[in-house]
């Protein structure tokens, strides 16, 4: 997959500008402010409506503004070139694909797919479970609806659960949502489990052309508890109620689940350099680009947002080894970077992307 063009308007401080995307490498260069990111992050959009800087969708609007809109030119292995517009304002967010509405997300999610490397990345190493599993919902919901679909029914169904909980359900009523919950634990649990496995797979294999030895980098994905069968986690449930009153929310399951990432000299997050643990988070995410391209037969593209210039030397020509070299890259940075004449290159003022 390719982006060709990107229009943006009223989206964080642009007003309107577009952005032509021809070639397979391009760099956005500016000062801190002046919008490179807010570029990158509507790009990220395309992927699953969902920004790799903040929950807050309502951020996203000019200041002042209650809507916004992007348009983009993409070519598409599949499908061809095909026009993808995202707008929000006050009747909801609209997609259209050619023109069609897109109604559902689980429709959308996946067709379009980027990785974004930011240097907030290494909150996967030093953030807490909860970014970890956002890190692995994302990956397998973009290659799997069926797990995409799963996690949704689940949160769905453990937040009923957990209002029954605090308002002193019946154990009948605790009972039907334990059973309907059950089930989309063990599909999550089933995809985890394999998902993580054939990531672990590809992690080991770029991070061995990023370092400059053997480190022997480990993903080892943690269940909080055993749900692939879907009875025994029923009454694991029914078991713990008196302990999730108690807590007033569902304290076993997926939702708990976590991942660890360690090399030869131990936990990544206790051990590790800090160059260690950078050349880790940008491998885990081009793990997660060939990752996306083995599953969904598409070539994803990369969004980096100012972190080559935070690598050393070596793990940055380690990068560019590790990169397959066919994706497209967009990168960010405060400088030109090395070798500009191989980058197809804009600068980006007052939320203006300007030729260079």
């Amino acid at each position: 997959m390719r982006f060709l063009n990107l229009r943006l308007q009223n989206f964080r401080n642009i007003e309107f500008t577009e952005l032509p995307l021809l070639g397979e490498r391009h760099f956005l260069l500016g000062a801190n402010g002046q919008g490179k990111s807010n570029l990158l992050e509507a790009l990220g959009l395309a992927t699953a409506l969902r920004s790799f800087r903040t929950q807050t969708m309502a951020a996203l609007p000019r200041k002042g503004f209650k809507e916004y809109s992007l348009v983009y030119q993409l070519q598409h292995e599949l499908e061809g070139t095909i026009e993808l517009e995202i707008h929000s304002g006050k009747g909801g967010r609209r997609v259209l694909i050619d023109g069609e509405k897109v109604t559902r997300l689980v429709e959308f999610i996946g067709r379009f797919p980027t990785v974004t490397l930011c240097s907030s990345d290494l909150m996967l190493l030093r953030g807490g479970p909860s970014e970890r599993r956002r890190f692995m919902d994302l990956t397998l919901s973009v290659v799997n609806r069926a797990y995409y679909t799963a996690l949704r029914d689940f949160h769905r169904g453990i937040a009923e659960r957990n209002r029954l909980l605090k308002n002193g359900g019946s154990a009948a009523e605790l009972s039907a949502f334990e059973a309907e919950i059950a089930p989309h634990a063990s599909v999550i649990a089933s995809y985890r489990e394999q998902g993580m496995a054939q990531l672990r797979a590809v992690l080991c294999r770029v991070y061995d052309q990023i370092a400059e030895a053997d480190e022997g980098p480990e993903l080892d994905f943690r269940p909080n508890v055993d749900c692939r069968d879907v009875e025994t986690y029923r009454r694991q449930l029914q078991d713990g109620r008196k302990r999730d009153q108690i807590m007033g929310a569902t304290q076993r399951g997926p939702h708990r689940d976590d991942f660890h990432l360690a090399l030869h000299v131990g936990g990544a997050r206790e051990y590790a350099s800090d160059g260690q643990q950078r050349g880790l988070c940008v491998a885990l995410r081009i793990a997660q680009a060939s990752f996306y391209r083995e599953q969904l037969g598409l070539a994803p593209v990369l969004l980096a947002d100012d972190v080559l210039g935070e690598l050393d030397p070596v793990r940055r020509e380690g990068f560019w080894r590790a990169c397959p070299g066919d994706l497209q890259v967009v990168a960010t940075g405060t400088e030109l970077p090395s070798e500009p004449e191989q980058w197809s290159l804009a600068r980006v003022e007052a939320g203006k992307a300007l030729k260079f």
